[in-house]
C-alpha cells in the first residue's frame, strides 16, 4: 500500500483529478512543501486547510477538451447555475461568468495568480469575463468554497476562484483541438502556441491562443422552437375577436402565431484571439522580480428575430386613422357580429332575470348578467396593432472587446526565512457594441404624421421605404480599468511557540482603484428606440485595504492530535463610497489521528456595490413575465383578482414586460456570514481512498438583487398588495409599460448545503483506476424580500432561462490511466425540479474522452460529450433554462505536439 502524506493533502485539498504514485515506482513518500493555498496567505502543509478547496489540475483541463475553462467549472457541484454561457443568446453578449453557491457572478471573487483580474463584462459590472484566461496557460485553478473578504477584500462571499497561471516552460508546444455537434451548428476549433525558457536565474512562458466558436440556430434542432404574437404581416386584438392579416394587407383571417425561431440562435458565435506572457528574474539570491502580461480581443455575435413593434414599446397605431378602409369594414363587421351576440345574450337574461324576480327573487339564484366586453363600438373595443419588420433584417448584436492587463512586482526572503512580496497591476477592458436593424419611435411617428411624407399603411407588412425611414444601426461604447498596488510580509515569530511549532503570521496592505463607463447610443439614452432605454453610466471609487493573519499550530503527534491548528484573519476596507468595513474569519483543524481530520471556518464576508449598481441611470430591459391579467392559456393561473384595469379579454402582448433595471445610489454593502464544517477521511487500512464531506451556511444581508418581478406582478394583481401595485405602470392597450425592477438592498439570502466527495484510486500492474464521485445536496435557499415582505424558497426552483436551484447534482468518473494511454468516462447528474410553469425532470449526461501519448513529444486526444444526445427540458413550452447542454452530442479531437 502506498499512502504519503502528499497524497492525503490532495485528498483533503480535493483535486478533479485523481492522481498519485503509480504501483510500479513504489517509492518513499515525498516531503511535504509547505506552500502558499488559495484561502491564506500564510506558507502551510497543504493538509492544514481550514476551508473546502477543489483544484482543477492542468491534466484535467487539457484532457476535457473545453476551450473555455467556465465550460469544466461549471460542472463542479459547487458551482451555481446563474452565470452566463454560450447559450444566453438573449443578453449574454458572448460573456462567460461562473459563479458559486447560485448567489451570482458578483460574490464570487476571480483573481489570477493570487491578485484581482479587471471586470470584463460589455459595460461595468462587476464580474470577470473567463474567455479572457486562455487555457493553455493554466497550470491550475484552485476553488475556495468559503466566505475569504478577511484574506481577499470584498466580493469574495460565496467564495474564491483563484486561477494559477504557468509560470515556466522549456520549448514550445503546439496545441490544436476542433469540435463539432451531430445536429450541425456550434462547431468550434482553438489553435495555440506555447513557448518558453528556463535559464540559470530566471525563466519566462508566453502563449498565443487563437479560438472560434459558431453559432447555434433554432433551425439547428428540432426541440427549439418559439412562436410570437408578433409577425410580419401585423396581428389585430380587440376585445372582439384576435385576427391575422393577410399579405394583401387588406384581408382579415383568424388569428394566428408566426414562428420567429426560424430567425433566431439557441447559442452565439465568438472569435478570440490572445496572447499572454509572464516571467521571472532572480536579481539576488533573495531577491525576485517578476512581470505578467496578457491580451485578449474577442468578438462575439448574437441574433434575435426583428424587432417587434406593438403598444406596449411605443408602437402606437391610431386605428382609425392608419387602417386600411377595408380592414376598418371587417372589424366594424367583427364587432356588430359581437355586438349582436351581446344583444342576444342581454334579451335572454333581461327574460331569465324578469323570471327570477315573477319567483320572489330566490337567493343564490339570480342570472349573471353579460358584459359588454366588446366595446361601444370597433375602435372602443380595438386593443392592439402588433409586428414585425421581418423583411428589414434579424437584430443582429455584435460585441467587439480588448482586454489587456500587467503586472509586476518584487518578492523575496530575509535570512531569518520571512518572505515579502510587492505588486502593481493595471487592467483596461474597452468594448464597441452594435445592434443592427434597430428601429426608431421618433421617426416612426413622423411616418405616422405624415411628416415623412410616406404611406403610413403598416397592414401586409412595411414598405422598404417605411423600413428604411425610421430603421437604423445602434452603436455603444464601454470601458473599466482596474489599478491595484500591494505589499505583505510574512513569517514564523518564533518568540511565540506552540507545541506544534512557531506562530505563523502575515500583514500587508493594499490599494485599489476601480472606474468604468458605459455610454448608450443618443437614441437609446433618449428613449427613441424599441429597445432597451439606457441612460449613460459613469463612476469611480477607491479602497484602502490592510490585513492580518494568524496561524496557530497548537499541536502536532500529540496523542488523540495529530493536528490542531487554528487560522485568525482579520481585514479592515476604507470605501470612498460608504466608508469602511471590517471583516474576519476564524478556522479550526483537528485531526485526532493521521486517518480522520475535521475542519471548521467562520467568516463574514462582504460585497462593495459596483459602479453599474451605483451610478447606472435609468435602464430598461424585457423581462420574461407573465401578466396576471392575461386571459390566455399563457396565464395557466387564470386571470388575477385585481385586474379591474384591464379590459375584458385583454391578452399580454408577448411573454416581456417592460422594466427598469437602473442603478440605485443609495445602496448600502451587503455582508454575510458564513460557516463550515468537514470531515477528511482517508483510512489507512484502504489503499488510495479518500473521503471528504463538508456542510455550507451562508447568510447575506442587505443583500444586493433585483426585486422579484413575477411576485411582484402576482402580489399586486392577484393579491391586490398596493405595496407591490406603486411599481407597475400600465399604458396604451392595457399592456405593462413600466416595472420598476432597480436593484436594492431587499434584505436576506440564506443558502445551506452538503458536498461530498469520494476518490478511489486502485493500482494494478498494467495502469490505475481512477474513481471519483462529487455530489452537492442543497438543504435550503431562500430570499427574503423586504420590499414586499416575502419569502421566496427556490429549493427544487429551475428558473426559466438560467438559474437551477435543485436538490442534488452529482459528478461522477471513471478513469483508466496506462503506459501510454488513457480512457474515461464521466457523468454528470442534476435532479428534478420545477419551473414557474411546467416540472422539470432529472438530467443525466455521459461523456467519453481518451488519449494517446504517441510519443514523448506527441499526444492525440478525443472526445464525445452527452453520449446519449439528451434535449434539454423545456421550462415553459418555449423556454430552455440555459445550463442544460443545446449542443446536443457533441464529438471533439485534439493533438498537441512539443519540440
Amino acid at each position: 500500500m502506498i499512502k504519503t502524506k502528499l497524497s492525503i493533502a490532495i485528498a483533503a485539498l480535493g483535486t478533479i483529478a485523481a492522481t498519485g504514485v503509480s504501483a510500479q515506482e513504489n517509492v518513499p513518500g515525498p516531503t511535504v512543501e509547505e506552500v502558499i493555498v488559495t484561502g491564506s496567505r500564510i506558507a502551510r502543509d497543504p493538509l492544514s486547510t481550514t476551508g473546502p478547496i477543489t483544484i482543477v489540475d492542468s491534466e484535467a483541463i487539457s484532457r476535457s477538451g473545453v476551450g473555455t475553462i467556465d465550460e469544466l467549472l461549471n460542472q463542479l457541484p459547487s458551482m451555481g447555475t446563474t452565470g452566463i454561457n454560450a447559450n444566453d443568446n438573449n443578453g449574454g453578449q458572448g460573456l462567460a461568468f461562473v459563479d458559486l453557491r447560485n448567489l451570482g457572478s458578483a460574490r464570487t471573487l476571480v483573481l489570477v495568480n493570487g491578485r484581482r483580474f479587471v471586470s470584463s463584462a460589455s459595460g461595468v459590472s462587476s464580474a470577470v469575463d473567463m474567455n479572457n484566461i486562455p487555457v493553455d496557460m493554466i497550470d491550475r485553478i484552485e476553488v475556495l468554497t468559503d466566505g475569504a473578504s478577511a484574506v481577499y477584500g470584498a466580493d469574495a462571499v460565496a467564495g474564491v476562484i483563484n486561477v494559477v497561471m504557468k509560470d515556466s516552460f522549456d520549448g514550445v508546444r503546439i496545441n490544436a483541438r476542433a469540435g463539432a455537434t451531430k445536429d450541425g451548428g456550434g462547431e468550434n476549433g482553438d489553435l495555440s502556441i506555447t513557448f518558453g525558457h528556463e535559464g540559470e536565474r530566471g525563466s519566462f512562458v508566453a502563449n498565443i491562443t487563437h479560438a472560434q466558436r459558431d453559432e447555434i440556430t433554432y433551425n439547428d434542432r428540432d426541440w427549439a422552437g418559439l412562436t410570437s404574437s408578433m409577425g410580419p404581416n401585423g396581428n389585430i386584438f380587440t376585445n372582439y375577436g384576435s385576427f391575422s392579416i393577410g399579405e394583401d394587407g387588406v384581408t382579415l383571417g383568424e388569428y394566428a402565431g408566426y414562428d420567429i425561431g426560424q430567425h433566431m440562435w439557441l447559442s452565439g458565435a465568438m472569435e478570440r484571439t490572445s496572447a499572454t506572457a509572464s516571467g521571472k528574474f532572480s536579481i539576488t539570491d533573495s531577491v525576485e522580480l517578476w512581470s505578467e502580461a496578457s491580451f485578449t480581443t474577442k468578438t462575439s455575435n448574437q441574433q434575435l428575430a426583428a424587432q417587434p413593434l406593438y403598444a406596449g414599446n411605443g408602437f402606437n397605431l391610431n386605428p382609425e386613422e392608419h387602417l386600411p378602409e377595408a380592414v376598418k369594414a371587417q372589424l366594424q363587421d367583427a364587432w356588430q357580429k359581437a355586438d349582436d351576440a351581446y344583444a342576444i345574450e342581454l334579451a335572454a337574461y333581461n327574460a331569465a332575470h324578469a323570471e327570477w324576480e315573477a319567483q320572489g327573487s330566490p337567493e343564490g339564484q339570480e342570472p349573471t348578467a353579460p358584459v359588454a366586453s366588446h366595446g361601444t363600438d370597433w375602435v372602443d373595443g380595438f386593443s392592439d396593432f402588433r409586428i414585425r419588420p421581418v423583411s428589414g433584417g434579424t437584430r443582429s448584436y455584435e460585441q467587439t472587446t480588448d482586454t489587456f492587463r500587467v503586472a509586476g512586482g518584487f518578492n523575496g526572503d530575509f535570512s531569518n526565512g520571512w518572505t515579502w512580496d510587492t505588486f502593481a497591476s493595471y487592467g483596461k477592458n474597452e468594448g464597441e457594441n452594435v445592434i443592427l436593424n434597430s428601429y426608431n419611435k421618433t421617426k416612426l411617428d413622423e411616418i405616422f404624421s405624415g411628416e415623412a411624407g410616406l404611406d403610413y399603411d403598416f397592414a401586409g407588412g412595411m414598405s422598404p421605404e417605411i423600413m428604411d425611414y425610421f430603421r437604423y444601426d445602434d452603436y455603444e461604447d464601454n470601458s473599466y480599468e482596474l489599478l491595484n498596488f500591494g505589499a505583505s510580509l510574512s513569517g514564523d515569530i518564533d518568540a511565540i511557540e506552540f507545541q506544534g511549532g512557531a506562530l505563523g503570521f502575515a500583514a500587508g496592505v493594499e490599494y485599489r482603484e476601480e472606474s468604468g463607463e458605459f455610454n448608450p447610443s443618443a437614441q437609446t439614452q433618449s428613449g427613441e428606440t424599441f429597445g432597451n432605454q439606457q441612460d449613460a453610466t459613469g463612476g469611480e471609487y477607491d479602497v484602502t485595504e490592510v490585513f492580518a493573519e494568524f496561524n496557530l499550530p497548537i499541536l502536532q503527534g500529540a496523542r488523540f492530535a495529530e493536528e490542531l491548528t487554528a487560522d485568525v484573519a482579520v481585514r479592515y476596507s476604507d470605501f470612498s463610497t460608504f466608508g469602511g468595513q471590517s471583516t474576519g474569519k476564524v478556522g479550526v483543524v483537528y485531526a485526532p489521528v493521521e486517518d480522520l481530520r475535521f475542519r471548521t471556518s467562520f467568516s463574514t464576508s462582504f460585497r462593495a456595490p459596483g459602479i453599474y449598481e451605483l451610478y447606472s441611470g435609468s435602464a430598461q430591459s424585457y423581462e420574461y413575465l407573465i401578466d396576471p391579467c392575461d386571459t390566455s392559456a399563457a396565464n395557466e393561473d387564470g386571470q388575477g383578482a385585481n385586474c379591474g384595469m384591464v379590459g375584458a379579454g385583454f391578452t399580454q402582448a408577448g411573454n416581456q414586460v417592460p422594466t427598469n433595471i437602473g442603478g440605485n445610489e443609495e445602496l448600502t454593502p451587503e455582508e454575510a456570514k458564513t460557516f463550515t464544517a468537514g470531515i477528511v477521511w482517508t483510512p489507512s487500512f484502504v489503499d488510495d481512498l479518500s473521503i471528504t464531506l463538508d456542510y455550507y451556511d451562508i447568510s447575506i444581508e442587505d443583500a444586493i438583487t433585483s426585486p422579484d418581478l413575477q411576485r411582484m406582478l402576482d402580489d399586486c394583481f392577484r393579491d391586490g398588495d398596493s405595496a407591490a401595485c406603486q411599481f407597475v405602470t400600465r399604458g396604451a392597450g392595457d399592456q405593462i409599460v413600466a416595472l420598476e425592477g432597480a436593484k436594492m438592498n431587499i434584505g436576506q439570502i440564506d443558502t445551506r448545503g452538503v458536498d461530498v466527495d469520494i476518490v478511489q484510486n486502485l493500482h494494478f500492474d498494467s495502469g490505475r483506476l481512477g474513481l471519483r464521485a462529487q455530489a452537492s445536496r442543497l438543504l435550503e435557499y431562500n430570499e427574503f424580500n423586504e420590499q414586499s415582505g416575502t419569502e421566496s424558497d427556490y429549493l427544487e426552483y429551475v428558473g426559466t432561462t438560467s438559474g437551477l436551484y435543485v436538490k442534488w447534482r452529482g459528478l461522477a468518473s471513471a478513469t483508466w490511466y496506462g503506459n501510454d494511454w488513457d480512457m474515461g468516462v464521466d457523468m454528470q447528474y442534476f435532479d428534478d425540479g420545477y419551473s414557474p410553469y411546467l416540472p422539470v425532470k432529472s438530467m443525466t449526461y455521459l461523456n467519453l474522452k481518451a488519449g494517446w501519448d504517441v510519443n514523448e513529444s506527441t499526444r492525440l486526444s478525443a472526445g464525445i460529450d452527452n453520449v446519449s444526445d439528451k434535449d434539454p427540458h423545456t421550462t415553459s413550452g418555449s423556454d430552455w433554462n440555459s445550463f442544460y447542454d443545446f449542443q446536443g452530442r457533441y464529438l471533439w479531437a485534439g493533438a498537441s505536439y512539443q519540440f
